[in-house]
């Protein structure tokens, strides 16, 4: 039987959907690998969404990346 990894602890630089530090990657899903920061407020909303500048999004901003270019580990 093949394991195959749903989720993986998140390597430095890696970001949530909201913008925070990811703790978790999930693999799997219609978007690909997706950061998650352990909180599901979706970040300050107030603030301009931290992947497009504009307003925050109902739903994951098309903008996201898990690691923002010019990003190393």
């Amino acid at each position: 039987m093949t394991d195959h990894l749903s989720e993986r602890p998140a390597e430095p630089g890696e970001l949530c959907t909201c913008g925070r530090p990811a703790i978790t990657v999930y693999l799997a899903g219609k978007f690909g690998p997706t950061g998650w920061c352990g909180q599901a407020d979706g970040g300050n909303q107030a603030e301009p969404c931290p992947f497009c500048g504009r307003g925050r999004h109902a739903h994951r901003c098309p903008a996201y990346r898990l690691r923002p270019e010019g990003t190393t580990q």
